[in-house]
């Protein structure tokens, strides 16, 4: 029974996000292909190819050649901040909200003043804001399906090719999810939960840039992991594009259960401070 009220109310306290970034990812795929589709394929491909340093090529993870083609642009919308930003922030508000927010506001002490496990709280959390993500996700992948098989590029690109790419976009969710539940975890303040994630993500992004532009400290890269978030590079279609995705997700989504698991048993031990 309690179980069932934790869900519900988790599912509350994540209402208004879930709303928030269905309605944007809903309209995004279609408002991103139609901005793109003013620019014409020559036009781009000069731009990207010509105007754009060789060594530029680094930072996207492909080359410009396969960017400059209709899947290819598409592909960059996985890359754009309105669905990068947007997943990182699902995974750091409701990470940090699963133990440090609920201490917070006061709310936790009496969720565990009844006959219920911690582990039941924070798996029931984390359940919560992987099956939100999951839907989004849902969303998504409608929303860009749609979006390619009626828009501009119809006859040229095969919607199938973006299903890998929105499931890494699933696993950054989850991984992230996970590590700022972690933090949770160990935290009486959602505040300092979410300082940390956000400085957790910009050196992630800075070791990812290290790795790709220093030959001699290449090995950094494989520190951050937004490393194995690489949409655009997962819309070629056939088998190479699902080996991917299962080497870049089983990674993500590892170290997100990972996070969870340590989390779980952080939170099952450890000491919580008084209400006030």
């Amino acid at each position: 029974m309690w179980n069932t009220a934790i869900w519900r109310r988790a599912w509350g306290d994540q209402r208004a996000l879930v709303l928030s970034l269905t309605a944007l990812w809903a309209a995004f795929p279609w408002i991103y292909l139609w901005l793109s589709a003013q620019i014409t394929m020559s036009a781009f491909q000069d731009v990207l190819l010509r105007a754009i340093p060789q060594e530029w090529q680094k930072l996207s993870g492909v080359p410009f050649a396969e960017v400059a083609t209709p899947a290819g642009r598409v592909a960059l919308a996985f890359v754009d901040p309105v669905i990068v930003l947007a997943a990182t922030v699902w995974g750091i508000t409701r990470g940090s909200d699963a133990v440090s927010g609920q201490l917070e506001r006061g709310t936790m002490e009496m969720v565990l003043a009844s006959p219920i496990r911690r582990t039941a709280v924070f798996v029931t959390q984390a359940l919560a804001a992987t099956s939100g993500a999951a839907l989004l996700c849902g969303v998504l992948l409608v929303s860009v399906w749609t979006a390619v098989a009626s828009g501009p590029w119809a006859d040229r690109v095969e919607p199938a090719r973006f299903v890998p790419a929105v499931a890494n976009v699933f696993g950054l969710m989850v991984c992230l999810g996970g590590i700022a539940s972690l933090v949770s975890a160990a935290d009486s303040h959602r505040w300092r939960t979410i300082g940390i994630m956000c400085g957790f993500y910009v050196l992630s992004i800075l070791a990812k840039l290290v790795g790709r532009l220093s030959s001699t400290f290449s090995w950094v890269g494989s520190l951050s992991v937004l490393e194995v978030y690489e949409p655009q590079r997962l819309v070629g279609g056939g088998a190479e594009a699902w080996w991917l995705l299962a080497r870049y997700d089983g990674v993500l989504i590892g170290i997100g259960i990972a996070a969870y698991v340590a989390g779980a048993v952080i939170f099952a031990r450890r000491d919580l401070p008084a209400p006030l």
